[in-house]
């Protein structure tokens, strides 16, 4: 069977996705597996295991086109606001078209459709992303992550690139911030933490934002092997801390209490993933991230090593 999965916004939404391919090869291990997505974040395909093609998405005047060519059959539409591409599908003769029930337009031209909620659930989203493969009997269950890989070459140019700047000591690649609705601590937080985990015996190396990074400027591949280099990577729930975790990678994700951003529903998957959050009451839109003491996070990144 032919499957074309379609998630086309951020990096992070693209990684909890991975378990539903998980799913499906578990179930029928003969499947194609397609990939709609945005270009920007086609890279990060390249490093998983067992995927037929990976299609960019084009504009709305060719996706029809585009799914003819690749013929599935059936769409999950993972990413519902890109409403168009259930809508696309119907018109290109998809004969099975999975999408959450939103917006009008995309439940007129759906096959099957989700009702099921995801807020308040305390489920995992990569558990109610495969709420779409129902209509096989698929779905429930605990997710497994796809483990990406990245080439040989390209990890050992971002261990030489790490050794200039580490010292010696173990690499902590830092996210200071995510461009998503999860909490962040400010910059004033990180001028106080970066120098505690320098004394602790870490060598803390800013990887992201790219304006806020201490390495040269890099693409999304390069990013991704920079992951893969680390010892260890400290940031906020974001879409590098996702990569970083199905990189294996140790992670010590920091997380806020905003209803819907808890680490039940968006924590990085994997086993060497650790939590904190910070204490006190919900501020997830002021400077409640900031309430972490940096010092408590030390006894997390001692675990990681």
């Amino acid at each position: 069977m032919r499957f074309l999965l379609s998630r086309t916004d951020a990096l992070g939404d693209l990684a909890v996705s991975l378990p539903v391919q998980a799913r499906i090869l578990s179930r029928d291990p003969g499947a194609e597996i397609h990939w709609l997505v945005q270009p920007s974040t086609a890279p990060v395909l390249a490093c998983a295991p067992c995927i037929t093609a990976v299609h960019p998405r084009p504009g709305d005047d060719h996706l029809v086109g585009l799914m003819k060519q690749v013929c599935p059959d059936a769409l999950l539409n993972l990413g519902h606001r890109d409403r168009f591409v259930t809508v696309a599908a119907r018109e290109a003769g998809i004969p099975i078209r999975v999408a959450r029930a939103r917006g009008l337009d995309q439940i007129l031209a759906a096959t099957h459709r989700i009702w099921k909620g995801r807020y308040g659930t305390g489920r995992h989203e990569s558990q109610n992303l495969l709420d779409f493969l129902a209509p096989w009997s698929w779905d429930g269950g605990a997710p497994a992550q796809v483990p990406l890989r990245i080439p040989r070459d390209g990890r050992e140019r971002a261990v030489e690139e790490l050794k200039r700047y580490s010292g010696g000591l173990p690499t902590l690649g830092v996210i200071l911030r995510g461009s998503g609705a999860g909490a962040f601590p400010t910059d004033e937080w990180w001028n106080r933490a970066i120098p505690m985990f320098r004394e602790a015996g870490w060598a803390p190396i800013r990887l992201g934002p790219a304006e806020n990074s201490d390495l040269p400027p890099t693409d999304l591949e390069g990013l991704l092997g920079r992951l893969s280099a680390c010892d260890a990577v400290v940031g906020p729930s974001t879409g590098p801390l996702h990569l970083a975790a199905a990189l294996g990678v140790p992670v010590l994700c920091l997380m806020g209490r905003r209803p819907n951003h808890t680490p039940d529903r968006w924590a990085p998957l994997g086993p060497r993933v650790q939590v904190a959050q910070y204490p006190g009451a919900e501020d997830d839109l002021g400077v409640g991230m900031d309430r972490l003491e940096p010092a408590n996070l030390l006894p997390h990144l001692e675990r990681l090593r």
